[in-house]
């Protein structure tokens, strides 16, 4: 085997796997057997080719191990132990493989870990000693040798080369390329106590190397300007060159009270000052030049028991501070100095102590954690204890060479209770009468002080990598300054960037301001936890990263995600995992949904989400908590991304989560679903009946605006219900009538449908040609419910009173804008969804009445149901404004019985809205238009008369070829060519002889000098001279009745020379309720105002 000095990093790794055969075999066969019995071998893994009755190789038990864990192995140990356990074994097998196949050496980092892993692997299986004990040889000859001297040396890093927007082009060198963790990171071997320094485990020696050796721990340890105070006094009382006799450290828990006491301690420790690094200068300064190591004594109050001896182990029973401190720096005879006094438990006075002080010499007393002991104590002990601290500090100040050191916490609160608080204010009076101030780390030595304890020194090479990388973040700072925070492009965060590599600066503001905040997180020993975890899990990732941002902390990975949630509420557990990270939660799916997303390829969503969680989780409930946009891309952007990108994605994120909040453009999760989930949860608690009435009363507030239609009936529940309908209508078919498309024949919609198309109430139903369907698409019809409850839902938010009045203003207007975007957004989908127009046609099968057809329409916006259906049957040419001439007759001719003289117009309008094989034409207007077009025509087909008079025998105003009046009373009638042309035929002889000579032919407007053209031999007056007649006004259009009238007959009375005209209007009402006071006041008056004639108008 190779010697300490010529052993090789891989061979240290062999030599460990030597071990595995004589170290794993025991447990791997025992627990086998357990399972398989005799012939275990033959349900074990192994090497092909190998004996398989062999014993097994280091290959064949890992393989073992791994390939039998979940029915063998994991039950050999408790179930909190077994992941970590199997990580150790799955390690280990990675470095058989790694020393097996790879001729390429090992870099140091690696080693490391695997020689943990194997060191790990034996003490949990409980190996023979022998085998542990060499393992954890072979790691520390690792550290010393490797990874703390002469860290690999990073390989070259590329030229950057920006863009315009300050990006980089080529990608900058991964932090794990450049910065190397100190090694108890790197294995991941650390426990939380670790970082919690504990002045009681390094004084008994059950600390780690990192705190009971006094080189290893200073060098781990930034010198602040507090704690260069603190050792500089210390200095100069222990050297007997002055300094100050006490020294009083106050500051909120995990605030670095304990590490400074543990760097005194190590001073006092040491024997070679300039082996500690940064002491040695501190030293010069003071003026130290004959150093010795002074006395020693540690009390650490909450390890103290009050009624158990204070010395374990061999030496005295002793239960007071006086007595443990007098034989920890005098021995015996100092305890023989405080003997009365031990017994009576009572305080020795400073005079005493003097002789104690002086009797032990230089002196270094260290006092933690004195309110956690003061507090156990009964009243008179207590009293007697703190009179004691007032006596030993005065005690102190008079003998040269003793330094107390004391810690006390910062409040109330953190002393624990009533009399911890009298503690705290009493002693807080002690030692503010003799110490010396103290000052806390604070703004740049935070960040010195946390990357010293995670990091190693970067060699040449990485301070060159190092300052590429923060210039290229900086660079994209100052180019797109208005896209970040204003500090962000200042020369002096160049240099935070700088001082906190590999960790951005905003994520070290965070974690030491906003989580300081946080009564379990503790200050500097909370983030040295967190980043430790997150710093190993990273590494083990081989992320590359160019710097660890918030938006590149790992949450979902369990030791990060339990460091996370640990000083939080505990319902943020649910947050991480459904929205902030992970494969389930809400990005992740985002992302997954469409990989060739922008958004997806740069994980913008998960990175957005990560840093709104880590910037916002411990500020909840605060005055303005929460991450604006500048922040956002700070905590997200890297050099090479696209900046707008995270807000992108952020907003769309926000859209679907449940417990991310936006106020004022600030965003945060909170453990408190948010109102989005509020109302995802009432509109799923809607019945179905609930929602289909909300949309059957949106489809009645559509009707409202019919388009081209007579009438729209919108959402009956029984459409055969529906009244008959002259005129062009539309019945909208309810939610519970869908369609399933063009090509389907039979639905839902299609029976209701028919069944109205066949009865009218109990009824056969008579107009069928003038009803025209729109259904519902069912698949769209879903969507549309969907898009209603959530409306609905919005709007229940919006009317909770009670819940409204819990909101703030921003949250209280936020609802009313969902609410308002909702019902819009529910209109658009109710209207996209009734897309199906089915109108009925003639069949080709014989015994079947009717057919029907299908039309696809598409919805606009704005547009109403009722329009849209409209415009696309017009457009379509299935609804006619416009009836041809030639059209009419085709379409009259081979219904009109030839016995049949004439035919009344009203008749033939019902034809046309009872036949379905004939045009569907919009009202009875568009026939009459129709029908004045073709007797105007010199070839009329037929001709037109206002009446036929049965006992006269006679057709009133006969024309053809000469255009009917505009205004068609009820009596008008067509009537055949050959039946006109018999009728004037007979009119031309009579006019002659009664005249004298050929008459003109008949006026269009049948109201010559007679008036009226009489038809039948019988002879018109000679002179006429009044006119009088009288007309019923159609109430539906009244003006344009009235139009009408003046037009065909008052202006062309007034044609004639000298005609006086007298136009009267007869108005008469009647009610079989009676009118109202109201209604009687308002037409008297309004009588009165247009002159009507007071003698003939009143009511009665």
């Amino acid at each position: 085997m190779a010697t300490n000095h010529t052993r090789t990093a891989t061979q240290r790794v062999r030599d460990a796997l030597d071990h595995l055969p004589t170290a794993l075999s025991p447990f791997v066969e025992g627990w086998m057997k357990k399972k398989h019995g005799a012939d275990w071998r033959k349900a074990s893994s192994r090497a092909g080719g190998g004996d398989p009755d062999g014993p097994l190789d280091a290959y064949g038990l890992l393989k073992t191990i791994l390939d039998n864990w979940r029915f063998t192995f994991e039950d050999a140990f408790q179930h909190r132990d077994r992941h970590r356990i199997r990580n150790f074994v799955s390690t280990a097998f990675d470095a058989r493989n790694a020393t097996a196949h790879l001729t390429l050496p090992l870099q140091d980092s690696d080693v490391l870990r695997y020689l943990d892993s194997i060191h790990e692997l034996l003490k949990a299986v409980k190996a023979p000693e022998a085998d542990t004990a060499a393992i954890k040889a072979l790691y520390d000859e690792q550290r010393v040798s490797g990874v703390a001297v002469a860290p690999p040396p990073p390989p070259t890093a590329p030229q950057l080369d920006l863009d315009a927007d300050g990006g980089s082009k080529k990608a900058l060198k991964p932090w794990i390329e450049v910065a190397l963790p100190h090694a108890d990171v790197l294995a991941n071997r650390f426990k939380e106590s670790e970082f919690a320094a504990d002045l009681f485990a390094v004084d008994a020696g059950l600390a780690t190397d990192e705190y009971t050796q006094p080189e290893s721990f200073y060098r781990i340890t930034f010198l602040t300007e507090g704690l260069k105070r603190v050792l500089t006094t210390a200095l100069q009382r222990l050297g007997d060159v002055g300094g100050d006799p006490v020294i009083g450290l106050q500051t909120a828990f995990g605030g670095g009270k304990t590490h400074t006491m543990l760097a005194a301690y190590h001073l006092a420790s040491a024997d070679n000052l300039d082996l500690l690094d940064g002491v040695g200068e501190l030293a010069e300064t003071a003026g130290v030049t004959n150093w010795k190591r002074p006395k020693v004594a540690v009390f650490v109050g909450s390890s103290k028991g009050t009624d158990a001896s204070l010395v374990m182990k061999d030496g005295p029973k002793v239960h007071t501070l006086w007595g443990y401190l007098a034989w920890r720096l005098a021995g015996d005879a100092g305890l023989a100095l405080v003997a009365e006094s031990e017994a009576a438990k009572t305080n020795p006075g400073s005079e005493i102590m003097v002789e104690v002080l002086k009797l032990a010499g230089p002196s270094l007393i260290l006092l933690d954690e004195l309110v956690a002991y003061a507090r156990q104590l009964p009243d008179d002990r207590f009293e007697a204890f703190l009179s004691f601290i007032q006596s030993l500090t005065e005690a102190a100040k008079m003998v040269p060479g003793a330094l107390i050191i004391g810690s006390l916490p910062e409040s109330d609160l953190e002393a624990g209770g009533e009399k911890g608080a009298l503690a705290l204010r009493r002693l807080q009076t002690v030692f503010g009468r003799v110490h010396s101030p103290w000052l806390p780390a604070s703004g740049d030595e935070t960040y010195e002080i946390i990357r010293r304890r995670l990091f190693q020194p970067l060699d040449a090479d990485g301070e060159k990598s190092r300052d590429e990388t923060v210039k290229a973040f900086h660079d994209l700072y100052k180019k797109n300054a208005a896209e970040f925070p204003p500090e962000a492009k200042e020369p002096r965060y160049l240099e935070l960037l700088k001082l906190s590599y590999p960790i951005h600066p905003e994520l070290f503001d965070r974690l030491s301001k906003d989580w300081a905040s946080l009564e379990k997180f503790q200050r500097t020993r909370g983030v040295l936890r967190f980043m430790a975890n997150v710093i190993g899990v990273l590494w083990h990732q081989q992320v590359r990263d160019p710097l660890i941002t918030p938006a590149r902390i790992p949450i979902s990975h369990e030791r990060v995600r339990a460091s996370v949630l640990y000083p939080l509420d505990p319902a943020f557990g649910a947050v991480v995992d459904k929205e902030v990270d992970g494969d389930d939660s809400l990005a992740a799916r985002m992302e997954a949904r469409n990989p060739t997303r922008r958004i997806s390829q740069s994980r913008a969503a998960t990175r957005a989400a990560r840093a709104v969680f880590i910037c916002s989780a411990p500020l909840v409930g605060q005055p303005n908590a929460g991450l604006n946009g500048l922040g956002l891309r700070l905590a997200c952007a890297e050099p090479g991304d696209q900046i707008a990108i995270f807000g992108e994605a952020l907003r769309e994120l926000s859209e679907r989560a449940t417990y991310l909040y936006e106020e004022a453009g600030r965003y945060w999760f909170s453990s408190s679903p948010t109102l989005n989930r509020l109302a995802d949860e009432r509109a799923r608690a809607l019945a179905d009946y609930e929602v289909d009435a909300d949309i059957c009363a949106f489809l009645r507030q559509d009707a409202g605006s019919k388009g081209g239609f007579h009438k729209v009936f919108a959402a009956p529940d029984d459409p055969s219900t529906i009244d008959e309908a002259i005129a062009l209508s539309l019945v909208i078919l309810a939610p519970a009538s869908p369609h399933s498309g063009r090509g389907v024949a039979k639905s839902v919609g299609t029976e209701a449908i028919g069944d109205a198309l066949t009865r009218c109430r109990a009824s056969q139903r008579r107009f069928r040609n003038t009803l025209m369907f729109v259904a519902p698409d069912e698949a769209l019809l879903a969507n549309a419910r969907d898009v209603v409850r959530k409306a609905m839902a919005w709007e229940s938010v919006v009317k909770d009173d009670r819940l409204q009045a819990q909101l703030t203003q921003a949250q209280s207007g936020d609802t009313k804008d969902k609410a308002r975007k909702n019902r819009d957004a529910a209109g658009k989908a109710i209207r996209a969804a009734w897309n199906h127009i089915l109108y009925p046609i003639q069949s080709d099968k014989p015994g079947t009445p009717f057919d029907l057809e299908h039309i696809s329409v598409a919805a606009r916006e704005n547009v109403s149901i009722p329009a849209s259906v409209y415009e696309k049957i017009k457009a379509d040419g299935v609804a006619k404004e416009k009836l041809g001439t030639e059209t009419l007759w085709l379409s009259l001719k081979p219904i009109w019985a030839s016995e049949r003289p004439h035919l009344l117009i009203s008749e033939v309008a019902e034809w046309f809205a009872s036949y379905v094989y004939l045009p569907k034409i919009k009202d009875k207007v568009v026939l009459e238009l129709a029908i004045r077009d073709s007797v105007g025509k010199l070839d009329a087909a037929f001709g037109y008369a206002d009446r036929y008079d049965e006992s006269a025998q006679s057709y009133a105003n006969l024309l053809w070829a000469k255009t009917p009046p505009e205004f068609m009373p009820n009596t008008a009638i067509i009537v055949r060519e050959d039946v006109v042309r018999n009728e004037l035929e007979k009119i031309a002889p009579v006019a002659e002889r009664d005249g004298g000579g050929p008459q003109p032919e008949p006026s269009n407007s049948g109201d010559g000098p007679s008036g009226e053209q009489a038809v039948g031999g019988i002879a018109a007056p000679q002179s006429v001279k009044r006119f009088y007649g009288s007309v019923e006004i159609d109430m539906v259009r009244p003006i344009k009745a009235l139009e009408t009238i003046i037009e065909a007959v008052v202006m062309q009375l007034q044609h004639s020379s000298g005609a006086k005209v007298k136009l009267t209007l007869d108005v008469e009402a009647t009610t079989d309720s009676g009118f109202s006071d109201a209604d009687i006041s308002v037409v008297r008056d309004n009588a009165r105002q247009l002159k009507f004639n007071p003698e003939s108008t009143g009511f009665e």
